[in-house]
């Protein structure tokens, strides 16, 4: 009797091996999706250097080494994210004593500009090689900024406050360290141009400075 069970489950066992020698001959690959590996989006914490360009650049000559900002970015598929940012930033000139002249009088004193701002933004970002440890991209930041505008000449002191709009286009790259690592560097130029005309303090064609990011860069 146990003679005749073991026969029959050795028959068994052979059919079954029988039945599946196709798919041994042709074994089925396994497949995967080959993005997996990449970020679903970037946080980055960012150091700014600025300096103005154009009629900025007469009110405020000197180089700017205050700035930070702060900008997330989500994947909406394989190259393009968008995201938002937020970001300080301030200029600061002082002028020696001696007479300045303008239409209609002169005054004589040390001179004083300063520029803060505050910004917000939406953005949209292109990355042609994501799946690169170097990933180069380009993007737009546009949204609303508060500033403040301000002039002292001796004891006179004339300041602004107010919202405008301004747009960003921004060059940079992430530069991942390592490839099993989720932290990289985060390296731009960014041009903002600020749409704020004020004729008394020089500005007839809107104010723009350029930024040099410098930032860390967290993938999620």
């Amino acid at each position: 009797m146990k003679a005749f069970i073991l026969s029959i489950a050795l028959l068994v066992s052979f059919g079954a091996f029988a039945g599946n020698k196709s798919s041994l001959d042709n074994p089925t690959i396994p497949t995967y999706d080959e993005n997996f590996l990449l970020p679903s989006g970037f946080f980055n914490v960012n150091y700014n250097l600025s300096w103005g360009v154009g009629d900025f650049r007469d009110f405020i000559s000197k180089t700017s080494y205050r700035g930070f900002s702060l900008d997330a970015r989500w994947f909406v598929s394989d190259r393009i994210a968008v995201g938002t940012m937020f970001g300080w930033n301030g200029f600061y000139e002082k002028y020696p004593m001696r007479t300045y002249e303008f239409d209609g009088g002169a005054v004589t004193g040390v001179i004083q500009t300063t520029y803060y701002n505050f910004t917000m933004s939406l953005n949209a970002y292109y990355y042609p090689i994501p799946e690169a440890i170097i990933k180069p991209y380009v993007g737009l930041n546009v949204g609303p900024e508060y500033q403040t505008v301000d002039v002292q000449i001796g004891r006179v002191y004339n300041e602004q406050k107010n919202w405008q709009f301004y747009i960003a286009p921004e060059l940079g790259t992430f530069i991942q360290f390592g490839e099993d690592s989720d932290v990289g560097a985060n390296l731009a130029i960014r041009y903002n141009y600020i749409n704020y005309k004020h004729t008394g303090f020089g500005f007839n064609s809107g104010l723009a400075y350029f930024q040099a990011v410098f930032g860390l860069s967290f993938m999620f």
